[in-house]
């Protein structure tokens, strides 16, 4: 049995006496007890929920593209000319990485910040170009993952609120709803995302929602 000891290097031999060494003299380290795997979960639990419906949504995006449908069918005009408004409107994006780029080379912002801005942006731009195949198709629902949660129902929960006007912008339905029957509106509701919430009434969001839906929400939000 070792008895304890502070972290570092003693020597460790066989001895009759305890101070007269009768074997070779070998090095023993001790290190600093591990911290519990529960623990650090513990500590980063909501960043580790937030990162896996991040993963849950890139996964949905890269796994529905619609490129080679878009690549291999005939455009009419009317659709081309809808996905060059959408790809307007949407220009702003490429500002965003000139003024990351700038605050990183400025030193504005930290490491860990750098790479959630970068991971954020590049979200962005795949629902960005998810959105424009959709519009090139003339394409009005969306897919689902694994849990039946669409794009847009993921995009609330975490809080992207700048996902709200680009769907509003590609004409899909904000309304959209889950396998579950829940729109965008409810889950950031039900998350407490009040910025995407506010921005969906910005967006005359209830102009066609049926009262229940409304008030279930707002019951929600008290």
């Amino acid at each position: 049995m070792v008895s304890p000891h502070s972290p570092g290097l003693v020597n460790l031999c066989l001895s009759l006496d305890g101070s007269k060494p009768i074997s070779q003299i070998l090095n023993f380290e001790y290190r600093a007890p591990s911290v519990h795997n529960s623990v650090v979960f513990s500590e980063d639990k909501s960043k580790w929920e937030e990162f896996h419906l991040q993963m849950r949504l890139a996964y949905l995006l890269f796994s529905t593209s619609k490129t080679l449908n878009v690549l291999s069918s005939k455009v009419s005009p009317a659709k081309l000319k809808e996905a060059k408004k959408f790809a307007h409107k949407t220009s702003n994006i490429s500002n965003s990485w000139a003024y990351l780029i700038k605050s990183i080379e400025d030193s504005r912002i930290s490491v860990a910040q750098a790479k959630d801005g970068l991971f954020e942006l590049s979200l962005k731009n795949t629902i960005k170009e998810w959105l424009l195949e959709r519009v090139l198709e003339g394409c009005k629902t969306t897919e689902y993952d694994a849990q039946g949660l669409g794009v847009i129902h993921l995009c609330a929960i975490i809080g992207y609120t700048w996902a709200v006007y680009l769907f509003s912008w590609s004409g899909l339905s904000l309304d959209f709803r889950d396998k579950h029957g829940w729109t965008a509106l409810h889950w950031a509701a039900y998350y407490g995302r009040y910025g995407h919430v506010l921005c969906c009434f910005n967006l005359q969001f209830f102009c066609g929602c049926p009262a229940s839906v409304s008030l279930s929400v707002l019951n929600k939000m008290n």
